[in-house]
């Protein structure tokens, strides 16, 4: 049992070393992701924001950024080609004869648009985020479990081999 119980002893040691390794690796990206949602969170991006993304979350950002930009593009020229079709805004537009009042209203209704689209992406994202973020809390706790069981188990073990090297100790009387 002696060297049974060593040789479980420097399994379960192993195994801790593994799950705790890999628990600071979920703190890791948990932090990390949340960085980078709190950067998102108004969705558009400065630039100390983006330099001050985490290494590991930048591709993300830089997809985000793209898909972004193009999704409020696209949703912005939809909505300016539906308010404009409208027979209100065509009578704004006829009523006013200063062509560049027409041009900066225009540019003002699309950055509107554009911006609320950027929003509208921004919560998608911080959705997919706290998705992930639940997942990586799960199996986070599913860690901290596992190792409550080993650490008890590394506690017995010790304990068993404890009372097997007393067993093996010739008793003189």
């Amino acid at each position: 049992m002696l060297l049974t119980g060593t040789w479980r002893l420097g399994q379960l040691i192993q195994q801790r070393i593994q799950k705790n390794y890999r628990l600071m690796q979920l703190n890791m990206e948990l932090t990390d992701l949340k960085s980078y949602a709190t950067n998102i969170a108004d969705g558009s991006l400065s630039l100390s924001e983006m330099f001050s993304t985490p290494s590991s979350m930048f591709n993300r950002q830089m997809q985000y950024m793209m898909a972004s930009s193009q999704y409020s593009q696209m949703a912005a020229q939809n909505q300016m080609q539906q308010v404009s079709s409208t027979p209100f805004f065509q009578n704004m537009m006829a009523q006013s004869q200063n062509a560049q009042l027409q041009q900066a209203y225009q540019q003002m209704m699309y950055r509107s648009f554009y911006k609320q689209a950027q929003q509208q992406f921004a919560k998608y994202e911080s959705q997919l985020l706290n998705e992930k973020e639940k997942a990586i809390s799960k199996e986070k706790l599913s860690l901290e479990t596992e190792l409550a069981m080993i650490e008890e188990e590394i506690k017995s073990t010790k304990d068993a081999v404890k009372n097997d090297v007393q067993n093996f100790v010739p008793q003189y009387t």
